[in-house]
């Protein structure tokens, strides 16, 4: 199982009043501890529930995978870029240059968009998410068209190219690995088709932001439900079923000292969400328990899921040190 730190949005307080650098720092203080990878998200403007997390900074996600790529040996990853708000001819063009400053350790992370007031504030058109889909599914087979050596003709629905190149190519043939970001069916249905990674969490395309209903329907059996659906379209577009591999953020970590706090936590955390407290145990964004508990539950969605991505918000650098210490070492 791979680790990843989620750094530039989330819980941030030291990135607020120190900027990019600590950005850095974290990221570098992550690598030292023995993950990975650091992912990047893509938003003007972070919100939480449809409220605007005011004053925290949101930098441009290329200009801050390429700073990590530069001042770190991890894989760089969005997490993820919306592909309405870039042409993809630019998106493609952005991801081959962060891949070759990365030297070939990027994960191309996308999706469709789903924060609706940010959309309002920029005055960009919110569509419905079956069309937000379609252009993205247009977005992406640009994209790894124009990462391919012969000029590249499309004519679709919301773009149209005509020979087309860009320059530099990524590093590696045909372009870095694509994740998928969500968990709608239409996200699954094309994680199936065409992605590498599908990074599952709580649906918020078609609401256009994150509401407690959706966390709560996120459940441990709805991420079985979800991956058959990513294996059996898999199937039906010819690959293989496990061509797709899964990923998923913890959101929420709650380490405890010992079995009681844990179940204190857990059922806190339930009243919260209104579900079971042993369903809190198994959320798939969450982890709580001790220790023994928590690498006890990974391998369990390990086994059970296929889990072997796993994203952490940031939460500073004592969040960091807690995560690897408690963690990361009886995954190596």
């Amino acid at each position: 199982m791979e680790f990843a730190i989620v750094l530039g949005g989330g819980q941030v307080g030291q990135v607020i009043s120190k900027g990019i650098d600590n950005i850095v720092e974290q990221a570098q203080l992550a690598e030292s501890l023995g993950f990975t990878a650091v992912f990047v998200p893509d938003h003007y403007v972070f919100e939480e529930m449809g409220d605007f997390k005011k004053g925290q900074p949101a930098y441009e996600i290329f200009f801050l995978m390429t700073m990590l790529a530069q001042t770190t040996g991890l894989t760089i990853g969005s997490h993820v870029a919306c592909t309405i708000f870039r042409h993809p001819a630019m998106l493609a063009r952005l991801f081959a240059h962060v891949d070759e400053v990365a030297g070939g350790r990027v994960i191309a992370g996308v999706g469709a968009g789903w924060t609706k007031a940010e959309f309002d504030m920029l005055g960009i058109d919110f569509p419905h998410v079956s069309e937000r889909l379609r252009m993205m599914d247009e977005a992406v087979t640009v994209m790894r068209g124009l990462w391919r050596e012969e000029p590249f003709s499309f004519e679709g629905e919301y773009y149209k190219l005509t020979d087309a190149q860009i320059r530099p190519l990524p590093t590696r043939v045909g372009g870095p690995p694509i994740m998928l970001g969500g968990s709608g069916k239409g996200i699954l249905r094309r994680a199936g088709q065409w992605a590498d990674i599908v990074h599952l969490v709580p649906e918020t395309g078609g609401p256009g932001t994150t509401t407690m209903e959706k966390v709560a329907e996120f459940t441990d059996a709805a991420v079985a439900d979800k991956l058959s659906l990513v294996r059996e379209s898999a199937l039906a577009a010819g690959r293989p079923a496990d061509a797709v591999s899964y990923a998923t953020t913890i959101f929420s970590y709650n380490p405890a000292t010992t079995p009681a706090q844990a179940q204190e936590t857990a059922e806190g955390m339930g009243a919260l969400f209104g579900v079971a407290t042993d369903d809190i145990i198994k959320y798939p964004c969450a982890l709580v328990g001790t220790p023994d508990q928590m690498e006890e539950e990974l391998r369990r969605r390990q086994e059970a899921h296929g889990l072997s991505l796993v994203a952490v918000g940031a939460a500073g650098p004592d969040g960091i040190r807690n995560f690897a210490d408690n963690l990361i070492s009886r995954f190596a």
